[in-house]
């Protein structure tokens, strides 16, 4: 290493200059790094990085509806529970007729007629249809209509047409035209396995 510095002591200010460039340019051109690596790589870090965290919030999105779903689920299930315990499975249209008697007595309402209607099969419910024909006073009607709503089995009434009697008296009978629908569990469907 001394000789080197021996010879290199030696060598004119030109020369050491020469040297000096060359020896630079060969480092320049082969050795240096001007950070232009390393700032590809961390332009492709921050570009992996972002692209994790646009998949991050993806999947915080999808997490949240997941759980969005799991709720709404257990609520469904909860309903589902509660409309099948209130839902009989067995229902005829004389238990109907045997609940409308009771009904229009708790309201005090004459029951003109009741005739079955045919059954209506929907996905989950099967309605069992009564129409009736009532006579009573506004509120005696009401009445009825609230008792029905109210009961513990669901029913409801549906087309409902209210009419004055003709030759009304003075106690101001109306004629109640309508439907008491019963509801209860339509049956599951049976699933056919084919074999192969």
């Amino acid at each position: 290493m001394n000789k080197f510095f021996e010879t290199l002591s030696g060598y004119t200010y030109g020369k050491t200059l020469g040297l000096g460039v060359l020896l630079g340019a060969i480092f320049y051109f082969t050795l240096y790094d001007d950070g232009s690596q390393v700032e590809a790589q961390i332009a492709s870090v921050q570009q992996q990085v972002q692209e994790q965290e646009a998949k991050k919030k993806d999947t915080d999105a999808t997490l949240k509806q997941v759980n969005e779903m799991r709720e709404k689920l257990g609520r469904l299930s909860q309903q589902y529970q509660e409309i099948s315990r209130r839902l009989p499975t067995v229902l005829f249209s004389i238990d109907i007729n045997k609940a409308i008697d009771a009904f229009a007595r708790g309201a005090n309402v004459n029951v003109k007629m009741k005739r079955p209607g045919e059954n209506i099969k929907r996905e989950v419910v099967e309605e069992v249809p009564v129409d009736i024909t009532l006579e009573g006073t506004y509120a005696q009607l009401a009445q009825f209509v609230s008792l029905v709503s109210s009961s513990e089995r669901l029913a409801r009434v549906k087309n409902i047409t209210i009419s004055e009697e003709q030759g009304a008296d003075p106690n101001k009978k109306l004629k109640f035209d309508g439907q008491v629908v019963g509801y209860k569990l339509a049956p599951e469907k049976e699933k056919t396995e084919t074999k192969q």
